[in-house]
């Protein structure tokens, strides 16, 4: 109201000036003067009036535009968090995929070593035999041993006698 209220006041002015000066200016706005009867006077422009049909289409026409703007904003927005989502899951999937692949390698190393051991690994059969043979020898070495400690023996007897027949003699 105030650009109102100050447009007119300047267009009074103007026309007041005009009316004591009757000097013709240079300006850009259209002024349309008439002389009647030596005086100048200033007519507003008209304003050409808009119709209704017309004004309805370049409404219509401006919502249109304004609401398309405004959801393909929205739809944009939308795709770039969707697009951000995605990359992110991705991300997340590459991430566990490598770790799921670096189980099945552990795993398969286990699985190699498993055999391995399995291959170099005694069953519980080998393992009797083994003790039975064990066994067999540490009976083996026993009789050895009692059998030489009963030669040692022996010789200790001879021994022992022949001094005592040595000394009954001497």
């Amino acid at each position: 109201m105030q650009v109102f209220a100050r447009a007119q006041s300047s267009y009074h002015r103007l026309s007041t000036l005009l009316q004591q000066n009757p000097i013709r200016t240079f300006t850009t706005s259209r002024i349309n003067r008439a002389v009647q009867g030596g005086s100048l006077s200033v007519q507003p422009p008209e304003k050409k009036r808009i119709g209704a049909f017309r004004g309805g289409l370049v409404g219509f026409l401006l919502g249109l535009s304004i609401a398309g703007g405004s959801g393909y904003y929205y739809l944009l927005d939308e795709y770039h968090t969707a697009s951000n989502l995605l990359l992110s899951s991705v991300e997340e999937l590459q991430k566990s995929t490598s770790k799921v692949h670096d189980y099945a390698q552990k795993i398969e190393r286990v699985e190699d070593e498993l055999k391995a051991l399995q291959e170099s690994a005694a069953t519980t059969d080998q393992v009797k035999e083994l003790r039975s043979e064990v066994r067999k020898l540490y009976d083996g070495l026993d009789q050895q041993n009692l059998e030489l400690k009963a030669v040692v023996w022996n010789l200790e007897q001879d021994i022992h006698s022949l001094l005592n027949g040595n000394q009954k003699n001497s």
